[in-house]
């Protein structure tokens, strides 16, 4: 082990944790053993009856995670328990037990391994990085065939430790903070993993895609883990050590000052209010955004009932899942966008041709053409939910009128059908736009007619923009928020909603980017939605600001002919007035 060695990752979950390395249990390795064919049907049994145990397993594991109100991880664990029954891995055993006679956790492993890599070969990162799912569905049911252990488990001896790994699954996540770690450090992994979403709702470090990790840490060796800068420091001496506890220190003193000011409703110093809302994509989260300030439900994404499931979800289960969030917002407005998927990017029940460029291709509202029967049925379940409290639906990637008359055609039909049925909805029920294609950008004027509001998606906006993949790292140098083309763009799509008379937030990364504040304000929105825990920085921003300065601050750049020239101008000004706010933010 080399002293004070500085290891990169990608940051998954922020924060900072310090403690000594505990390395889990490496993958299992499984050699296949040979049986007799007098064997074959006895050893059939026996994977039956493991796959009936793990599934008891994860059962009693998601019962006690929906007590604790940990949507997010009971919903994922149900989706393991159907992939755990699912054909393609019990059948797929079973055929391999009977065919090459091996025994029951060899074949498994064959099995696990093929579906793995096929995820590993897909293009999209979500869905590639469902693969770890796969893996720890496959853990599972190995270890309750071979009579081991879990990976993770609590431990008294690693008190205050860095969890050390090759991949963190999804359940050990949940296993966590009952384990006595409070940072992660993986090699493998991403941050739109599964594993990744726990650790941030749980606000434990996380750091993933350390390559060299495992053979650079012994077990007991002191850990940094940078969960905010993707970093992992092994052996740190004492000025490091020294500099992270300080670092550690102060942003938690400034988490909770910040906190403190995000109390009551948002406004500038000279009265204008300003809605700051939250994004999230389960009920659970619903409670801890309004603690961190935020006054409403900005985007609600509605995908993670769809993913990693054989079989679609019912309009009940999509029903009841908008009424729980609803009900938790106590009266407060909820927007749901209906569902963005498509491309690579599909329920494992739907199967859609993803072209060459699934980006480009058959997604979002262009699915939800392509399948009215999947769009009528979430449309269903929202509608019935509106009866409940305020709700809006938004439809994503819009590309012009003609898809949003048509997708209003839709919704009536909806309407009309309930109502026949007799069953409760808000007649008056609000339908948006998500801003996220130029063209759309550009012409908020003509759907403002069939709009009652826009949002403004800045992530895909800004790709395709500039024809620049957001999730290609060879591309990332055109990836820019302040580059005046898009400020043009954004003014444009701002000016036509105003001058309307139509709402238009911004939902996108820019929205929870307390250096970007004042542009998006002076430039006319009056509501972001962004990460809750974004929300007491930029609601600082706002109390501390005055609506003529922010517009002052655009009308210098808006002339400015490079983003550099822009992100100077801005980043100098933001920095200056809002050290607390911005400066943490930073990446190095």
């Amino acid at each position: 082990m080399a002293t004070g060695l500085k290891l990169s990752g990608v940051a998954a979950s922020d924060g900072v944790a310090i403690g000594p390395a505990r390395l889990l249990v490496p993958p299992m390795v499984v050699i296949d053993r040979r049986i007799s064919r007098d064997l074959v049907p006895a050893e059939v049994t026996r994977l039956r009856q493991a796959v009936t145990s793990t599934d008891e397993q994860l059962a009693l594991l998601s019962a006690r995670l929906e007590s604790e109100h940990l949507h997010e991880g009971h919903l994922i664990l149900e989706a393991h328990r159907l992939m755990l029954r699912d054909d393609e891995i019990v059948e797929g055993a079973r055929r391999l037990i009977e065919k090459d006679e091996i025994a029951a956790e060899g074949a498994v492993r064959r099995v696990i391994d093929g579906i793995a890599a096929t995820f590993a070969r897909m293009e999209d990162p979500y869905l590639r990085e469902r693969g770890a799912d796969v893996e720890a569905i496959g853990d599972r049911l190995l270890r309750t065939l071979l009579g081991l252990p879990a990976a993770l488990q609590r431990s008294p001896l690693a008190s205050a430790a860095i969890g050390v790994g090759s991949l963190l699954s999804p359940i050990d996540a949940l296993h966590l903070p009952r384990s006595g770690l409070v940072g992660f450090a993986a090699e493998r992994g991403g941050k739109t993993s599964h594993a990744a979403i726990i650790m941030r709702a749980l606000e434990i470090p996380f750091v993933v895609g350390v390559r060299g990790l495992c053979a650079a840490i012994r077990s007991g060796d002191k850990l940094v883990v940078d969960g905010s800068r993707g970093e992992v420091i092994v052996g740190p001496d004492d000025d490091t050590m020294a500099m992270y506890e300080q670092r550690r220190s102060r942003e938690r003193s400034r988490a909770q000052t910040l906190k403190s000011r995000s109390i009551g409703p948002t406004a500038t110093r000279d009265g204008v209010r300003i809605e700051l809302s939250a994004n999230i994509e389960a009920p659970s989260e619903v409670a801890g955004a309004l603690e961190l300030g935020a006054e409403s439900v900005g985007l609600f994404r509605t995908e993670l009932l769809y993913l990693d499931r054989p079989e679609l979800p019912s309009e009940e289960e999509q029903f009841q899942d908008a009424v729980a969030v609803l009900s938790a917002l106590g009266g407060r407005p909820a927007t749901f966008r209906t569902l963005d998927i498509g491309g690579e990017k599909l329920p494992l029940a739907v199967t859609v041709p993803g072209g060459t460029n699934p980006s480009l291709g058959v997604r979002a509202m262009r699915f939800a053409f392509r399948r009215p029967d999947i769009f009528r049925t979430q449309l269903r379940a929202l509608y019935r939910a509106s009866a409940v409290g305020p709700l809006r639906i938004m439809f994503p990637l819009v590309s012009g009128i003609s898809e949003l008359d048509e997708a209003r055609r839709l919704c009536a039909g909806v309407a009309e059908e309930l109502a026949r049925e007799g069953l409760d909805f808000d007649r008056n029920l609000e339908i948006g736009v998500m801003i996220e294609t130029p063209s759309a950008a550009l012409t908020t004027d003509h759907l403002a007619g069939s709009a009652s509001f826009f949002s403004i998606g800045t992530n895909d906006l800004l790709q395709y923009t500039f024809a620049a993949d957001r999730e290609n790292e060879d591309v990332a140098y055109l990836y820019h928020p302040l580059h005046p083309a898009f400020l043009r763009l954004l003014k444009s799509a701002i000016d036509g909603a105003n001058g309307a008379g139509k709402p238009i937030s911004v939902c996108g990364d820019m929205a929870g980017d307390p250096a970007f504040t004042w542009v998006l304000l002076g430039l006319g929105v009056r509501n972001l939605s962004m990460s809750p825990r974004l929300v007491p920085a930029v609601k600082s921003i706002v109390g501390a600001s005055r609506l003529d300065e922010m517009e002052a601050l655009v009308a210098r750049v808006l002339p400015l002919r490079s983003e550099t020239e822009v992100e100077d101008l801005v980043m100098g000004v933001m920095r200056e007035r809002f050290p607390l706010e911005v400066d943490s933010t930073e990446k190095v």
